[in-house]
Protein backbone atom coordinates (compact mmCIF):
# COMPACT_ATOMS: atom_id res chain seq x y z
CA UNK A 1 0.00 0.00 0.00
CA UNK A 2 1.43 3.31 -0.85
CA UNK A 3 1.64 6.18 2.04
CA UNK A 4 -0.35 9.10 1.48
CA UNK A 5 0.71 12.57 2.06
CA UNK A 6 -2.72 13.85 1.26
CA UNK A 7 -4.26 16.04 3.20
CA UNK A 8 -1.06 16.53 6.12
CA UNK A 9 0.21 19.21 7.75
CA UNK A 10 3.82 19.99 7.03
CA UNK A 11 5.42 20.30 10.10
CA UNK A 12 9.10 21.27 8.53
CA UNK A 13 11.53 20.75 6.14
CA UNK A 14 14.75 20.42 5.66
CA UNK A 15 17.32 21.34 3.10
CA UNK A 16 20.89 19.53 3.89
CA UNK A 17 23.09 20.99 0.79
CA UNK A 18 25.92 18.64 1.39
CA UNK A 19 23.65 15.54 0.70
CA UNK A 20 21.87 17.23 -1.72
CA UNK A 21 18.44 16.08 -0.07
CA UNK A 22 15.06 17.74 1.12
CA UNK A 23 13.12 15.89 3.84
CA UNK A 24 9.47 17.27 4.34
CA UNK A 25 7.84 16.08 7.89
CA UNK A 26 4.65 15.83 8.12
CA UNK A 27 1.62 14.38 9.77
CA UNK A 28 -1.52 13.50 9.50
CA UNK A 29 -4.03 14.35 12.63
CA UNK A 30 -7.28 13.50 12.96
CA UNK A 31 -9.61 13.77 15.93
CA UNK A 32 -9.58 10.85 18.22
CA UNK A 33 -6.63 8.85 16.36
CA UNK A 34 -2.73 8.74 16.64
CA UNK A 35 -1.55 11.03 14.73
CA UNK A 36 0.17 9.85 11.49
CA UNK A 37 3.84 10.82 10.93
CA UNK A 38 5.12 10.56 7.45
CA UNK A 39 8.45 12.10 5.51
CA UNK A 40 8.90 12.29 2.11
CA UNK A 41 12.99 12.40 1.35
CA UNK A 42 14.48 13.98 -1.75
CA UNK A 43 17.89 12.58 -3.22
CA UNK A 44 20.15 13.65 -5.72
CA UNK A 45 18.47 17.29 -5.50
CA UNK A 46 19.62 19.00 -8.75
CA UNK A 47 17.48 22.29 -8.06
CA UNK A 48 14.30 23.07 -6.25
CA UNK A 49 11.66 26.13 -5.54
CA UNK A 50 9.31 26.36 -2.57
CA UNK A 51 6.66 29.28 -1.87
CA UNK A 52 4.40 30.67 0.09
CA UNK A 53 5.18 29.10 3.46
CA UNK A 54 2.19 29.52 5.49
CA UNK A 55 3.43 28.13 8.34
CA UNK A 56 0.80 25.85 8.84
CA UNK A 57 1.08 24.39 5.63
CA UNK A 58 -2.20 21.64 4.41
CA UNK A 59 -0.94 19.28 1.81
CA UNK A 60 -2.53 18.69 -1.42
CA UNK A 61 -0.30 16.49 -2.93
CA UNK A 62 2.94 15.04 -4.98
CA UNK A 63 3.11 14.33 -7.84
CA UNK A 64 5.66 13.14 -10.82
CA UNK A 65 5.96 15.75 -13.59
CA UNK A 66 7.96 15.80 -17.00
CA UNK A 67 11.19 17.42 -17.16
CA UNK A 68 10.15 19.02 -20.49
CA UNK A 69 6.54 20.36 -18.68
CA UNK A 70 8.74 21.37 -15.57
CA UNK A 71 11.30 23.32 -17.17
CA UNK A 72 8.74 24.93 -19.81
CA UNK A 73 6.03 26.11 -16.54
CA UNK A 74 9.26 27.33 -14.68
CA UNK A 75 11.79 28.20 -17.09
CA UNK A 76 11.20 31.83 -16.83
CA UNK A 77 12.02 31.75 -12.92
CA UNK A 78 14.62 29.58 -13.15
CA UNK A 79 16.86 31.44 -15.51
CA UNK A 80 16.25 34.72 -13.60
CA UNK A 81 17.16 32.76 -10.64
CA UNK A 82 20.37 31.15 -12.55
CA UNK A 83 21.27 34.33 -14.02
CA UNK A 84 20.89 36.33 -10.57
CA UNK A 85 22.55 33.75 -7.96
CA UNK A 86 24.15 30.76 -10.08
CA UNK A 87 21.07 28.47 -8.82
CA UNK A 88 20.08 25.68 -9.08
CA UNK A 89 23.45 25.02 -11.36
CA UNK A 90 25.36 24.96 -14.49
CA UNK A 91 22.62 22.61 -16.46
CA UNK A 92 20.27 26.06 -15.77
CA UNK A 93 22.47 28.11 -18.45
CA UNK A 94 20.59 26.46 -21.39
CA UNK A 95 17.33 24.99 -20.56
CA UNK A 96 16.92 23.77 -23.70
CA UNK A 97 19.44 21.23 -23.28
CA UNK A 98 18.61 20.61 -19.82
CA UNK A 99 15.87 18.06 -20.27
CA UNK A 100 18.75 15.54 -21.71
CA UNK A 101 21.45 16.68 -19.43
CA UNK A 102 19.02 15.87 -16.31
CA UNK A 103 17.41 12.73 -18.05
CA UNK A 104 21.18 11.69 -18.42
CA UNK A 105 21.73 12.18 -14.57
CA UNK A 106 18.81 10.18 -13.89
CA UNK A 107 16.60 13.46 -12.53
CA UNK A 108 12.99 13.19 -12.48
CA UNK A 109 10.67 16.22 -11.55
CA UNK A 110 8.04 16.57 -9.03
CA UNK A 111 5.17 19.02 -8.06
CA UNK A 112 4.03 19.65 -4.58
CA UNK A 113 1.01 21.35 -4.36
CA UNK A 114 -0.60 22.54 -1.39
CA UNK A 115 -5.17 23.09 -0.19
CA UNK A 116 -3.12 25.80 1.70
CA UNK A 117 0.25 27.39 2.07
CA UNK A 118 3.86 25.98 0.58
CA UNK A 119 3.72 24.41 -3.02
CA UNK A 120 6.67 24.49 -5.53
CA UNK A 121 8.93 22.12 -7.15
CA UNK A 122 12.20 19.56 -7.09
CA UNK A 123 14.23 17.74 -9.37
CA UNK A 124 15.97 15.36 -7.45
CA UNK A 125 17.47 11.39 -8.52
CA UNK A 126 15.23 9.46 -5.85
CA UNK A 127 11.86 10.06 -3.91
CA UNK A 128 10.56 7.87 -1.10
CA UNK A 129 7.61 7.98 0.92
CA UNK A 130 7.52 6.44 4.36
CA UNK A 131 5.81 6.15 8.12
CA UNK A 132 7.61 7.52 10.41
CA UNK A 133 7.83 8.30 14.12
CA UNK A 134 7.79 11.55 15.67
CA UNK A 135 10.89 13.65 15.26
CA UNK A 136 11.29 14.76 18.40
CA UNK A 137 14.06 17.71 17.77
CA UNK A 138 11.64 19.63 16.02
Amino acid sequence: MTVSIHDNQLVSYEVHCAKRTITLRTEHRVENKPTEFTNVVFEGVQGYHFENDAFGNIILGLVAAPLEWLLTEYGTQISESYRMAGSPGTWAANLTAAPEYLRGHGIKGFILSSSYGLSGWVLAKEISITSTQPDRSI
